[in-house]
């Protein structure tokens, strides 16, 4: 397991934007960033803030209005692109991820084949290797396409939205998968997207798109603390601070909670929900027991005392 190491890509007073009508449009103004070997970087920002523009700049695919971007080992890029051509297998597709390599007459050495196995294999896609794509979910495509860019033997991998319109059980295994790329493989991964949970939760930096066309960068907990995702997402009804909708009160009952665990986040949760408010010193009291095989309620509230098997029943309870 690697930790983040020498610099792959550094921009300096790099101005991104595009031309139109001999205008420049400018979408950010000098940035000088880094991106490290073995990290994981989340871009973050509102919609329409240029987060496409700029990965499609660091990968030399769109020229930059001014400044440079410097990158000490090769690029691979993977887009939101449609597919053509989906009667090809996923290692079909995983195998283009070598023409930039192969010679005239397009035939793979010994050395392409094992480093296309081991990207399939790196992707777990090896039970789906010879399925054709158009028999695919659209997480197992978006793994494919992982794995295509990874064919390609780069040190670095930048990605636009890949978790895009997935569920959230493929959202969080590409999240996952690319963390233990960037830990285990050494690779530099960018990923440009719109899932803060995830994002707060698996990289090691965030690069935060700023209304004023900058780009804040720090450690995800960093810029949660010093207000810098509310500054630019302006969350509403949402604490980034506990990671929790901001419930009302609105029962005016106060409730004292008693536990530990799961069990008490998702009782504290339940209740809060549903309009209660838990605090240290109440009335009303709930105990959570617990053994190796069940959990149970004790509710304690006008000096009676009784027990509930299920959060909804303790709920039902206390609306009489």
């Amino acid at each position: 397991m690697s930790e983040p190491g020498n610099i792959a890509l550094q921009t300096t007073n790099l101005v991104v934007g595009f031309k139109q009508d001999k205008l420049e449009h400018v979408l950010f103004e000098p940035l000088s960033l880094a991106l490290r070997q073995g990290e994981l970087v989340c871009f973050m920002g509102s919609n329409g803030v240029g987060k496409t523009t700029l990965i499609k700049t660091l990968a030399g695919i769109q020229p930059s209005l001014s400044g440079t971007v410097t990158t000490h080992d090769a690029v691979a890029l993977v887009l939101t692109d449609k597919i053509s051509g989906t009667w090809m297998t996923v290692r079909d597709l995983v195998t283009y991820g070598r023409y930039p390599y192969l010679n005239w007459w397009l035939s793979l050495t010994s050395e392409d084949h094992l480093i296309i196995e081991n990207a399939i294999r790196h992707v777990h896609l090896q039970l789906i290797a010879d399925k054709q794509l158009n028999q695919l979910s659209d997480g197992q495509l978006q793994m494919a396409m992982i794995a295509r860019a990874l064919a390609q033997n780069t040190g670095i991998l930048l990605l636009d939205e890949p978790t895009a319109h997935l569920d959230l059980n493929n959202r969080v295994e590409i999240m996952n998968l690319l963390r233990m790329l960037a830990r285990e493989t050494g690779k530099t991964i960018l990923v440009a997207t719109h899932e803060l949970d995830l994002a707060l939760q698996t990289a090691d930096k965030i690069w935060l798109a700023t209304p004023d066309r900058k780009i804040v960068e720090g450690i995800p907990e960093d810029l949660v603390l010093n207000g810098t995702f509310d500054d630019v997402f302006n969350l509403k009804g949402f604490d980034l601070k506990t990671g929790k909708i901001t419930h009302t009160p609105y029962r005016k009952i106060s409730v004292q909670l008693e536990g530990t665990g799961a069990e008490y986040l998702w009782t504290k949760n339940a209740l809060e929900r549903s309009g209660y408010e838990v605090t240290a010193h109440a009335s009303t009291s709930i105990h959570i027991l617990m053994d190796d095989n069940s959990t149970a309620w004790n509710l304690v509230r006008n000096h009676a005392s009784s027990q509930y098997n299920s959060l909804h029943d303790l709920l039902n309870e206390l609306k009489r």
